[in-house]
């Protein structure tokens, strides 16, 4: 016996005991009676869960809230909006940077939100969890409403799905969006894998994980968690390949002449337009980016963080060596 002892209602209120090896409660997440009182004894508005506006007060400007027991005002008519779907530990680093303020005069006081403007959080929620069996199972995805996977996948903008393993060798699902960049990432397998190294996948495009639809299609990766393990991902792992990847975007951003519409402008228009671009389109922008100043400042950029970082990436040929 492993002395777990559970207690459970029954009708007329009445509490039982039962001992189990292993207790598992798939009920929905609520408030219970003692959080309730405490909130209403406070005279601060309960809708369901805490109301808060966009700045986390509540109705007392010296009460604070964030986190999955609030919602936002029904004023703002964002009801799908609620902290339980987002990054836990975004919503909190955004109330610190509100908090903060009030105690450390020092401290940069953030940009005003305007009333009716909905904080952009864009972290994604991370869930991880050993569970019966001994297997080892993370998901990550973008912070939205629950959806099932059926509904989803109806969607015509869904994308598609790279799946590797089952979970006796171990499963791994990449769900790219309709722009080819990750947007979901659930693994499960009985031997322990690199949980942050995973994570760091999120958001990123096909192209940077050395072409992964190609060979995914081709037959050349059979184990997606061998595959991310190789040498050459040890760049996406690395603690400022997100500053590379902002700072590459901002010189693609920047036009030959001035009065020019830059590369950026230029594939964005031709996405909205059309999500499917020709060949032809596409050989005449690698044609222009060939010849534009901003592929030289781009390749001068990644040598430079290739050799500030050779400690951590000796693997990467360097400016000389190319």
């Amino acid at each position: 016996s492993s002395g777990i002892n559970a207690e459970y209602g029954v009708k007329g209120g009445a509490v039982e005991t039962l001992q189990c090896g292993t207790c598992i409660t798939l009920q929905d997440k609520g408030i219970d009676r003692e959080t309730f009182e405490s909130i209403n004894n406070c005279c601060l508005v309960f809708d369901g869960r805490l109301v808060i506006d966009t700045n986390c007060r509540t109705n007392d400007p010296l009460i604070y809230g964030a986190g999955p027991l609030t919602k936002y005002k029904r004023a703002l008519y964002c009801d799908d909006h609620v902290h339980e779907v987002y990054s836990s530990g975004e919503v909190a680093e955004r109330l610190a940077h509100i908090i903060l303020p009030l105690f450390d005069p020092s401290f940069p006081t953030p940009a005003p939100i305007e009333t009716y403007e909905i904080p952009k959080l864009v972290k994604p929620k991370t869930v991880f969890a050993i569970l019966p069996g001994g297997y080892h199972y993370l998901h990550v995805a973008r912070p939205q409403p629950l959806v099932d996977l059926e509904t989803a996948m109806l969607d015509p903008n869904y994308g598609r799905e790279l799946i590797t393993g089952d979970k006796d060798s171990g499963y791994f699902r990449l769900h790219l969006n309709q722009y080819h960049s990750v947007e979901t990432v659930t693994c499960l397998a009985k031997s322990a894998f690199d949980v942050s190294n995973i994570c760091q996948l999120y958001g990123l495009h096909q192209q940077f994980m050395n072409s992964l639809e190609e060979r995914f299609d081709s037959g050349l990766i059979s184990d997606f968690f061998a595959y991310f393990k190789e040498p050459w991902s040890l760049l996406l792992y690395h603690d400022r390949f997100s500053e590379l990847r902002s700072e590459i975007m901002e010189l693609l951003c920047q036009p030959n002449q001035p009065g020019e519409e830059s590369l950026s402008e230029k594939v964005c228009q031709m996405v909205d337009e059309d999500l499917t671009v020709e060949e032809k389109t596409k050989t005449a922008l690698l044609q222009e980016y060939s010849t534009s100043l901003a592929k030289t400042a781009v390749e001068n950029r990644l040598f430079s963080y290739l050799s500030y970082n050779k400690y951590h990436l000796p693997h990467y040929a360097g400016q000389n060596m190319a």
